[in-house]
């Protein structure tokens, strides 16, 4: 029969092994996904299924592994359930499909900024709209005398709007590119 405290830390170690390649540390990879989980905002954590479950899971069979790494004659006495070697093991799978915790919350924090951006992009669109309304609601005077003054006034008016939407363009084009390099 197969000891089932060595078929857990086996898998608790691949485990570990895949956050810590998730974080860029050499070890300790679950307890970095731990502290990721523990100071991830509350609120958005509300949102994501089995958030608390699968941190305290986390918290309890990190524990079983620094049990079964450090305590004297802890592999002689089962430690852990062949559902905490279930666990682990499907663990490791959602954080390879992208289904864990953490890559839940950053695909919803990644959603809720490109809704937020949208809406900025609306927002400036209006602003167009409305520069591009102003522009139509301008017409000559029937005063001949007027007609060379207002022609002068209209194109510093349609020269001064058409620099506000160039300038509002650009500063749209730098704010995603801004987004898209640093997202």
């Amino acid at each position: 029969m197969d000891n089932l405290n060595f078929i857990f830390f086996e898998e608790f170690k691949h485990l570990d092994k895949l956050c810590g390649e998730l974080y860029d540390v050499e070890k300790d990879g679950v307890t970095s996904y731990i502290n990721d989980m523990k100071s991830a905002v509350q609120y958005n954590c509300r949102q994501i299924p089995n958030w608390r479950e699968d941190l305290e899971q986390l918290i309890r069979l990190r524990h079983i592994r620094n049990n079964l790494a450090h305590a004297p004659g802890a592999f002689d006495e089962e430690c852990c359930t062949q559902k905490d070697i279930n666990w682990v093991q499907d663990f490791y799978e959602r954080i390879l499909h992208q289904l864990d915790p953490m890559a839940i919350l950053y695909q919803k924090t990644k959603e809720q900024g490109q809704t937020v951006e949208n809406q900025k992009i609306n927002a400036k669109n209006q602003s167009f709209n409305q520069i591009n309304n102003d522009i139509n609601k301008i017409s000559p005077f029937d005063d001949k005398s007027c007609n060379e003054t207002n022609e002068k006034n209209k194109i510093s008016l349609l020269k001064m709007c058409l620099i506000s939407a160039v300038i509002m363009a650009v500063i749209m084009i730098l704010e995603l590119l801004i987004r898209l390099i640093f997202v």
